[in-house]
């Protein structure tokens, strides 16, 4: 019989049982190399990924922490800021006025001054050695003879001669936790007493506390003094405590003391139930700290959820790779039989370097040699493959430099165009000479907050303004000198808005329109007031005024979200009342 004949006759001859044992250990074989191959390395890179993916998740969890903490710290800032200053503003003007006895005129002061920052829970006015001359609300008799000499709020302004906040105190009167904003009062260039204004330390935090809370995190607010102002609910501390010695407080004062941006440092048994928490800290300008604390618990459920469904995803892998390769080598047989069938078929009309098919096993022996006679038939092909590859690479090289080219070139066009249309934009909103919203900001403006009234339910008004007697300021000055009356008009105006939500716009000539979201008409009213006196305290020179300096005539009028006017009704209104303003004799306010 031919040599070759041979192995096609034993391929076709069915499986025995001596075949069995071979076939069996080249699957446990290769079972043990899949293993070592992929399952290890699998789960060598799947515990890698979950150490990465732990690092990473509570990096960004401390990116999360700081930026809600540097957040909430500057609306805390902002907060006392505007309060402080309305202090101080009040102070500065009484004490210019030089009628710091008028005791009438101090209870107005004081009860506007309430009304328009609502947060104050008391107010009151101090001789220069600090014996207590007004409050509102009133004291109580058992009261009326306060000494205030030894507070802080007293001593601080009297020795530096600025206003002052306070470090958390325990109140007087209602023996509650305050925080106390004060500024000196002067008469004849010497110190005569402080204007204090007392705030609750809920009014400060408490709501600020409560949503942070709701969010998943604990507040902590010290004082100076390392005193605590405010802390959440989740935290075993209340105003006025000190945070102790023990080992969380200890943790919690190095975190105060030396906070890491951006870093989780974790605290142990902080929390009211003896849970865990990440900290970061952030300082506040008045020299206060907000601790923002996440418990650890959550940052914990997020990662084992994670490895959770990476080891579930592990197992399906690695059950589908067996399950393939238990099925592959079920083939493997039939498959190397049905090859050495076909090879050995091959017409091969060349000789090549020949595999040694003597040391291989009989059976195989057909196969290397049909392998030696397709080996040179291969290595022609893959020769003349190569070169062809070898051109292609190149011609996709040069046409890849000649695209990108191109694509660098269109994206340079394309920012630039994109920066001229917004700076554009821009552009066509705003007055070129005032920096004020022109008439097309004007329209965008109105619907934009009439809508946000709308939808937040809150009430929106509108100052309606016109420079007095300026057109007599052009004919007399000249119009380059009524451009700067305009600018410096501008500025008075903003200086005394308080609110970043407020809108200054210029429609035209001299005539501007002030937008005051989330304002009643009383407090739009107020703030018409203010800007009257900034307009006269910017002296604005103008020989054709009564006064001798530019004023200005506000029409102030405001609409409810429930009343179904829309923002044309109110500007309406607000012009007709700039008319009767007007029409009164000028520099005043209408409603």
């Amino acid at each position: 019989m031919p040599r070759l004949a041979w192995p096609l006759m034993a391929a076709a001859e069915p499986s025995g049982i001596q075949r069995t044992g071979p076939d069996w250990a080249l699957r446990r074989e290769f079972a043990r190399l899949l293993v070592l191959a992929v399952i290890l390395p699998a789960l060598t890179l799947s515990a890698l990924f979950t150490w990465r993916d732990a690092i990473s998740r509570r990096d960004r969890a401390g990116e999360r922490l700081q930026s809600v903490a540097e957040s909430t710290a500057r609306d805390l800032d902002d907060f006392l800021r505007a309060h402080r200053a309305a202090v101080a503003d009040l102070a500065e003007r009484r004490s210019a006025e030089r009628n710091l006895a008028d005791r009438a005129r101090w209870s107005a002061d004081l009860q506007r001054l309430r009304r328009h920052y609502p947060a104050f829970r008391s107010l009151l006015v101090t001789d220069a050695k600090g014996g207590l001359l007004l409050r509102d609300p009133p004291a109580p008799a058992s009261k009326a003879n306060l000494q205030v000499g030894d507070r802080a709020y007293f001593t601080e302004p009297a020795r530096t001669g600025t206003s002052y906040v306070s470090d958390v105190i325990l109140g007087r009167v209602r023996n509650d936790a305050l925080v106390a904003l004060s500024a000196p009062l002067y008469e004849h260039g010497r110190f005569a007493g402080v204007v204090e204004a007392s705030i609750t330390v809920e009014t400060v935090a408490g709501l600020r506390g409560q949503l942070l809370r709701e969010r998943g995190y604990e507040a902590l607010l010290l004082d100076r003094a390392g005193a605590v102002v405010h802390a959440s609910a989740g935290l075993p501390y209340a105003p006025l405590d000190r945070i102790g010695s023990d080992a969380p407080a200890q943790q919690l004062q190095r975190i105060a003391t030396h906070p890491q941006e951006r870093t989780l440092q974790r605290v142990n048994g902080v929390l009211r139930d003896g849970d865990d928490a990440y900290g970061v800290a952030v300082p506040l300008t008045v020299g206060w700290r907000l601790l923002l604390l996440q418990p650890k618990h959550g940052l914990d459920v997020e990662l084992f959820r994670n490895v959770l469904a990476l080891l579930v995803l592990l197992l399906l892998v690695a059950a589908g790779v067996f399950a393939i390769a238990w099925w592959q080598m079920r083939r493997l047989t039939g498959s190397v039989r049905e090859l050495l069938e076909r090879m050995q078929r091959f017409a091969l009309d060349q000789d090549s370097p020949r595999i040694p098919s003597e040391s291989m096993p009989s059976e195989l022996a057909p196969l290397a040699d049909a392998m030696n006679q397709l080996t040179n038939r291969l290595s022609h092909a893959y020769r003349e493959t190569s070169h062809s590859l070898d051109e292609q690479r190149r011609l996709r090289r040069s046409l890849e430099q000649v695209v990108g080219a191109r694509e660098r070139e269109i994206a340079q066009r394309t920012q630039e165009l994109r920066t001229a249309v917004s700076e554009l934009d821009r552009l066509s909103r705003t007055d070129a000479l005032t920096g004020c919203l022109n008439y097309r900001g004007f329209r965008e403006v109105a619907a934009l907050l009439w809508h946000e009234a709308r939808t937040t339910d809150r009430p929106l008004s509108a100052l309606a303004l016109d420079i007095d007697h300026f057109k007599s300021y052009n004919d007399r000055y000249g119009h380059q000198r009524g451009d700067n009356a305009l600018k410096r008009f501008a500025g008075a105006v903003r200086s005394a808005l308080y609110h970043r939500e407020d809108v200054v716009v210029r429609p035209g000539g001299e005539e501007f329109i002030v937008f005051l979201p989330d304002t009643t008409l009383e407090q739009a009213r107020g703030v018409a007031e203010r800007i009257c006196t900034s307009v006269i305290h910017a002296d604005i020179a103008h020989a054709g005024s009564p006064i001798g300096v530019v004023t200005v005539s506000i029409g102030v009028a405001s609409i409810e979200p429930d009343d179904g006017d829309d923002p044309e009704v109110m500007l309406g209104r607000a012009d007709a009342a700039l008319y009767r303003a007007k029409n009164a004799g000028r520099n005043r306010i209408s409603l």
